[in-house]
Order: C-alpha cells, then structure tokens, then sequence
C-alpha cells in the first residue's frame, strides 16, 4: 500500500496539468448530462414509466407489475426487459421519490461513470515508456470525444438501459487490461501479487456479467469481445491458467439465472425481432446482415441524423460529430496507404493493437443492430461507440505528428486551434438544436404529458386538491400503455394493481361526444378524439404546444 501511495504522487506531481484536464472532462460530463435531466427530453416514454414503476414494485414487493418474484427478465409490454438496470433505479426512486428526475438519475451518473471508465481503459491501452504526454493527451482526447458525443448524451439523459451497460462494458475490459498488465510484470510471485490478479480478473468478469444483465445487445457484444482480448493475449491467459479457470467458473455461476431463464423462462422471447426469426435463406441471411451494416455506417446515419425514432436521436445531428467521423477516416485512409505505423518504433503505445482492437469493438458493437429488423438502431448499437474513440484518438494522434512535419510550430498551434473550433462550433450547433428544436418535436415520441395528466385524474380519483370525487376515469389509449402511467404515479403496489385497484379506470381506443353524457366521470381524451376543446376543463399540452390531453368532467 505504502508503495502504490508513493507512485501516486510521482504520477500526481509529472501530470498535475494532465490531471487537472481529466477532471474538466468529467465535470463537463456531468454538467452535460445533468442540465435540465428532467425538462429535455420533455415527457416520459413507456419504457422509462415501466423501468421506473418495476424497480419501485421490486423493492417494496420483490414482485414485478405482474407479481412474478425478482424476476431475471422482466415481461412489461411483452418485451422482456433485462433486469439490472430495474433493480437499481429501484433504489434511486426510493430516495427521490417517484419522478422523471429520479428515473433517469441513474442513467446520467452511468454517463458520467462511462467517461472515466474510457478514459481509464485508454490509459491501460496505451501503455509506453516512450511518451508518456501523449500517452495522457491521449487519454484526455478520449474521455472529451466520449463525453461531446451526441450518441452518448442522448442515451445517458434518459432511461436507456444501453448506456448503463456501456459502462459496465468499459469498466470491465478496462479491468481485463489491468490484470493483463499485473500478469505481464516480471514480478516474483506471491500473495499479494496473485491477489491483485486476482481481483482484477474476477472483477473484470463480474462487470462483465454486468452488462449482459443490464441490456440485450450486451449478450451478442460482451462474449464476442472478450474472445477477441482472450485471442489478442493468449499466452498471458495460458500463463495464468489457474486464475483463468478459477474466473470462467464464477462466470459460469454468474450467468446460470440468465441461461436458467433463456431456457426454460422468457429470456429469448426478444430474438422474435431478429433477422434469423423471418424466414430467410442462409443467402438471404448474408444479404441482409451486409445491408444492414452499411446503413449502420452510411454518413446518412452516422452525420446526417437518420433515425427511426426520434427517441433514439434528434433527426438532424448524426450520432457522431463530423470532426470525429473524419478522424477515423482519416485513419483508416492512411492505414490503407500503408502510412500508419511507418516507424512505427517511434509511436506512441502499440498504435496497431489499438488499430485492430478499435476496428474489431466497431464491428462487434454494430452487429446487435443489424442483426435486429428494425435499421439504423442508434440504441442496440451505442456498445460500438468505445471502437468509434479510440479510432477518433489515434487518427488525432496521427494528424498531429503528420502536421508537425508539414508546418512550423506558428502554423501547428493555428491548425490545431482550428480544428477544436470546427469541433466545438458543431459540437454548439448540436446542443442548440437538442435543446431548442428537438425538446420541442420530440414530445410525441417522448409521451409529453402522461405524467401531468395522470397527476390531474388522481385527483378526481380520490378527491384531493379540492376535486370532486368521480366514479370513473374514461382515459385515452391512443398514445398507448397509458396503465403504466397510471401505476407510476399513484405508486400502486403491484398486488394492489392484479387485485383490480385500477377499477375506475377505463381505457378506450376512442372517446366520443356521447361519452360526455356519463355521470360522475371524469373524461381524459386524446388530440385526435373530437371533442371540443374550449369545453375542456383543463388542457395539457406537450413541449411542441399541442393539445395532448383534454379534461371534461360530466356529471
């Protein structure tokens, strides 16, 4: 311990300024992903309102919506959700309260903690003696393109159970590389050193786990990337035979209620959406799985904002700045021109394992959304992000020491300078949209004003706040799933709800004039129900200043 304490202020006094950069990032990180959580995106999505009512269910009953006791995939809509992520909001809305906030609080902090962890993964990566200020500058570069990535900030400011899993995929290569390098230590070994190993591996595994526990797309990613590290260090897997049987046997103890589930419980019901369940021929197959990949990599996706849904992205920024898709080409085009790792001894850190583990972590994190029917899917495939970094990083790497043999240090300092500005100016340009034109056309996508209008109905359900007492709620399903809304914010007890404590609810496809004749009913219709709207009692409007749900009271 006394050793470790003495290293770290050696690091700590010849990095000061260097650390001094990584804690700006991380505070940018958290400022980015926690300014207005709760206001933009405005509203809440089905999955949002059904991650959030099941971790308060789990905790207070140990029972999901449907009374199934912790489950390891949960039914919702008949979607199967992982569990981890439930679990845990569960403990953030018990300690803030049943809210948009609360809900998506874990998210954001995961977004944080995913930053850190790239940056700590880029710093293990990069290991050289040669260099050790590119090595931080590296680093740094990292973390900042993570945390201006518009891909990342959309799924770390809300309820995305993909960004969530990313950082426990970071977290847990980044302790693969830490026990790699322990075992590549010419070290006597003793207790303490196979301790260490230990803790890393098993650590490293656990995290893993983690993220397969967290979100689907992590069982296709974690598996595959983990034989390509086994393969890329084999012989320090070989070495280290012992710890490496040790740690695929708590694996194995790991993912035994996963494969329990997968096999005799629901947890496959979610590869029903995937291109091997249509019926097609190993051709066709083949076919497919190459189109879908190149719409995943085409710029229209990737610069240019396609999207499926605005809930996975703001229908005008791609996922990527176009800074850092030019990164990468740039990388890829020298490699290509056989350019790269010319002398490459001078490099810093081995530059051609991060080359091919980038290229590799690309291909794999995109495989999950091809493989799905429904392309692009910025969400199944956001694991392939940490690839698109570290590409980003080294093609910076790169430009710069081209340059400094192209320019004076005068011309270096300018170019340099003009390349943060064009970063950062489309960086600004895309945060002015999200929070200006995206806040205001995502409101369909993020079911604004489900929350506010389910406040107003429990009113009238038990009388409170000076309303009179109704005997039914006619409420609209045309926005769909409107029970979830309901349960979250009345915080109905699971067993409560199967018991028929929403009795007074009624929801309909389609409310009419007619409706308005009932007696002691509140009547909660949609925007396309023809009703008139200056009868409304109240309105409440969506962050785009439609009408999405009018009030009448007939008595």
């Amino acid at each position: 311990m006394k050793s470790f304490w003495l290293r770290f202020q050696q690091e700590l006094k010849q990095h000061q300024k260097l650390l001094g950069l990584v804690f700006l990032v991380l505070l940018l990180s958290l400022f980015l992903r926690f300014f207005k959580l709760a206001q933009v995106p405005h509203g809440m999505t089905w999955d949002e309102a059904a991650i959030g009512y099941n971790g308060y269910a789990i905790l207070h009953t140990r029972r999901d919506e449907w009374l199934v006791r912790l489950p390891i995939s949960f039914k919702s809509f008949g979607d199967y959700k992982a569990p981890l992520a439930i679990y845990l909001n569960g403990l953030f809305t018990w300690a803030f309260g049943m809210n948009l906030w609360a809900v998506r609080l874990p998210f954001a902090l995961s977004g944080v903690a995913a930053v850190l962890a790239m940056m700590l993964l880029m710093q293990s990566l990069n290991q050289t003696e040669a260099d050790k200020q590119d090595q931080w500058l590296m680093t740094v570069v990292a973390g900042l393109l993570l945390s201006l990535s518009p891909w990342h900030l959309h799924f770390s400011r809300a309820g995305f159970e993909s960004g969530m899993s990313l950082m426990w995929l970071l977290l847990g290569i980044w302790g693969l590389q830490r026990f790699v390098l322990l075992a590549q230590q010419k070290q006597p070994k003793n207790l303490r050193v196979n301790f260490k190993k230990a803790f890393w591996l098993l650590g490293a595994s656990t995290l893993l786990m983690a993220a397969i526990y967290t979100y689907h797309s992590a069982k296709v990613v974690v598996p595959l990337l983990i034989l390509v590290v086994a393969i890329w260090q084999w012989r320090i897997f070989w070495q280290e035979k012992f710890l490496t049987a040790l740690t695929l046997v708590w694996t194995g103890l790991l993912l035994r209620p996963l494969i329990i589930d997968a096999w005799f419980g629901k947890g496959l019901t979610r590869s029903g959406t995937l291109v091997f369940s249509q019926g097609l021929s190993v051709s066709q197959l083949i076919i497919t799985l190459f189109k879908h990949l190149l719409i995943q990599l085409s710029p229209q996706f990737l610069v240019l904002g396609q999207t499926t849904t605005l809930r996975h992205g703001d229908g005008r920024f791609g996922v990527l700045l176009p800074t850092t898709l030019l990164l990468v080409i740039w990388l890829l085009v020298r490699w290509i021109n056989k350019k790269l790792f010319v002398n490459e001894q001078k490099l810093p850190g081995s530059v051609k394992s991060l080359f091919y583990l980038g290229w590799c972590w690309v291909g794999i994190g995109l495989l999950p959304a091809a493989l799905g029917t429904e392309v692009p899917h910025s969400n199944r495939a956001l694991l392939a992000l940490p690839g698109l970094i570290i590409l980003a990083s080294l093609g910076l790497s790169d430009l710069l020491r081209f340059l400094k043999t192209k320019l004076d240090a005068a011309k270096l300092k300018l170019t340099i300078g003009l390349l943060v500005g064009l970063h950062l100016s489309f960086f600004v340009a895309y945060q002015v949209n999200y929070y200006t034109s995206f806040a205001h056309d995502s409101a369909s996508d993020f079911k604004d004003g489900y929350l506010q209008a389910f406040e107003y109905a429990v009113d009238y359900e038990k009388g409170l706040n000076d309303k009179p007492q109704v005997d039914k709620i006619l409420f609209t399903s045309d926005y769909g799933q409107p029970y979830i809304y309901a349960l979250f914010v009345r915080k109905t007890n699971p067993i409560w709800y199967q018991g028929g404590s929403l009795v007074k609810y009624e929801f309909a496809d389609k409310i009419t004039v007619a409706d308005l004749e009932r007696e002691k009913t509140l009547i909660v219709a949609s925007e396309s129900d023809q009703l008139p709207i200056d009868q409304a009692k109240k309105v409440v409007y969506g962050s785009d200043g439609q009408a999405r749900f009018k009030f009448y009271l007939a008595n």
